[in-house]
């Protein structure tokens, strides 16, 4: 859902494919558990083998930034690059209220709150950032068939299980893909220099798990291509066409 805009843009730059993919308890995918990085990495091999792509290139963001880089290290041989949105191949306690954003937005949904800027003043509280904001409310629809009595039509409610999501932040925060293997294709990282992630302490499991690796760099907090759109995809349409196959034919 919020890789949209971006996903339509590279899409026409690259003069390719570009499949936007809602991970489990994400968008319009499957309500399910186990809320885990094995849980997701199998599901994005079963889209790929199913949908025959040959060869993608994976990118993810924060948790599916865990995602693309755990599919990468256990299926080499089904990924030709990798990008890695402001997340780092290693365990660390949250560092942005993710939990506040939950919680928040189940606040919003007892409240019946019926229009977009009640929602954004609401959320205001827990992020003063607008395109964060605006960001994390993409997760939010109106209601059209009230389930129950205390739901009221036109309301908003989360496309996302935000109390799964909510008791599965401790899954989000690890990091527990075999120590032995290693992606030697095409890597970047893109990071937010005022995000607490991508920082030296962890450059030598990034060098060792993922040898082949650049690291870019943008001027924004953590949620670097909602930040910063436009100089996100020149970042990453640059990548793509430098380590893409020449036809020698």
């Amino acid at each position: 859902q919020n890789w949209g805009a971006i996903s339509r843009r590279l899409a026409q730059e690259l003069e390719r494919d570009v499949y936007s993919v809602d991970q489990r308890n994400h968008g319009d995918s499957g309500h399910l558990g186990p809320h885990t990085y094995e849980a997701m990495s199998a599901d994005l091999v079963r889209f790929i083998e199913d949908h025959g792509l040959d060869a993608p290139i994976l990118m993810g963001h924060s948790m599916g930034g865990k995602v693309v880089m755990r599919t990468a290290l256990e299926r080499p041989d089904l990924v030709s690059q990798l990008i890695v949105d402001d997340m780092v191949p290693a365990e660390f306690h949250l560092h942005h209220d993710f939990k506040g954003y939950v919680f928040k937005l189940l606040e919003i949904e007892a409240a019946n709150v019926a229009s977009q800027k009640d929602m954004d003043q609401m959320l205001a509280d827990v992020e003063p950032d607008l395109s964060i904001r605006q960001f994390l409310l993409t997760n939010m629809k109106k209601s059209k068939d009230p389930v129950g009595a205390t739901e009221v039509r036109g309301a908003y409610r989360s496309r996302i299980p935000l109390k799964l999501l909510g008791d599965s932040l401790r899954n989000m925060t690890a990091w527990d893909a075999p120590d032995d293997l290693v992606y030697d294709g095409p890597t970047l990282f893109i990071a937010g220099t005022k995000s607490p992630y991508i920082k030296p302490y962890a450059y030598p499991a990034m060098n060792r798990l993922f040898p082949n690796n650049a690291i870019e760099e943008l001027d924004t907090g953590h949620w670097v291509h909602a930040e910063k759109p436009r100089e996100f995809m020149d970042l990453v349409v640059q990548f793509i066409q430098k380590n893409q196959p020449t036809n020698t034919s």
